[in-house]
């Protein structure tokens, strides 16, 4: 994940129009420099995310109030200067002298001290931990200066307290700066933990969704079920399902999804989605019934055969219920 800060550092230095002498140069930077304004604020972040950069600049009606439009002031050096605290197009430069790189001694020479390539561990997280969020110890062995010389390191043991928002996405990373092994000639690693979901008994995750399969007798499909959902937050739903159900049916329940990371506490939907078992031998009388039934929905047209059917069975089942069992006329 490119980290936002760094990557308008590079930017702006590069095309700084008194370090980069190209007729588009100004233009370029000031582009670089509005981007940054927007991105660099989490609300104006939002809205652009949702809204595109038309609702940003139009303003976004909501239901508690009106956001207001957005407009860049124009002046990209202002942008500049409050991020690098200089109007220098050779901020780095000057970053290089106020903060020189480490440096270390040997017998022979001194050496600046480079950094370690960042070490990456998987973080595995489960759905309800995903849901509610909170927070991940985890625990890490590093060497680590054990005199004041900075000479002679001992293994120790640390542990990382990792912040987890709710419904953060898998391939998230989460840095630790500098918790790498400490050495005399190297800078430190950066530690990243980048999340993973594991995997659940009945959910799988998708994007803010969550899908869930569920097997149904040939008897549920035509003619209706509830299915019952036991929530991640320790509910139980049932839903009932009055459609025909194929292949392609699919039931979406609006808002029993996982928590949306921008929108928080708005959540997805739960997509639930179904596999009917065909049974393995009907009688014949099952058999005259439903070819019975097909015929004459063909005759009607071959549309909506599910109808006839439904109302073929329910003519069955009030055959045979007994003559004293039934309702007396109206």
């Amino acid at each position: 994940m490119v980290n936002l800060h760094n990557l308008y550092r590079g930017l702006a230095l590069e095309f700084h129009p008194e370090r980069l002498k190209q007729p588009n140069a100004k233009e370029v930077f000031t582009i670089i420099c509005e981007a940054y304004d927007v991105l660099g604020d989490p609300f104006r972040r939002a809205i652009f995310d949702q809204y595109g950069e038309e609702g940003l600049k139009a303003g976004v009606p909501t239901k508690d109030a009106f956001i207001h439009p957005y407009h860049y002031h124009g002046d990209p050096l202002l942008t500049y200067r409050e991020f690098f605290g200089t109007d220098s197009p050779y901020a780095d430069l000057l970053d290089y002298l106020k903060n020189p790189p480490a440096i270390y001694e040997t017998a022979e020479n001194k050496a600046v001290k480079e950094k370690k390539p960042p070490i990456k561990h998987p973080l595995v997280l489960t759905l309800h931990e995903i849901y509610f969020g909170g927070v991940k110890k985890m625990k890490i062995h590093r060497l680590t200066f054990v005199d004041e010389k900075q000479t002679r390191t001992e293994i120790t043991e640390k542990i990382l307290s990792i912040p987890i928002k709710p419904g953060m996405r898998p391939g998230t990373e989460i840095v630790f700066f500098e918790e790498g092994d400490q050495h005399p000639a190297y800078e430190p690693a950066d530690v990243i933990f980048i999340t993973e979901d594991k995997e659940h008994e009945t959910f799988v995750r998708e994007g803010n969704d969550l899908i869930m399969l569920v097997d149904v007798t040939l008897e549920e499909a035509l003619l209706g079920t509830i299915v019952t959902v036991n929530t991640l937050d320790h509910r139980t739903i049932r839903i009932p399902i009055t459609d025909v159900i194929d292949n392609n049916y699919e039931k979406i329940v609006e808002g029993e999804g996982m928590p949306i990371l921008e929108k928080y506490p708005e959540k997805g939907d739960l997509k639930i989605q179904f596999k009917i078992c065909f049974p393995n031998y009907l009688p014949k009388a099952s058999r005259e019934m439903l070819a019975k039934g097909f015929q004459l929905a063909k005759l009607g047209g071959g549309c909506r055969q599910h109808e006839m059917i439904n109302k073929l069975v329910l003519a069955d089942k009030i055959l045979r219920v007994g003559p004293e069992e039934r309702f007396p006329p109206i």
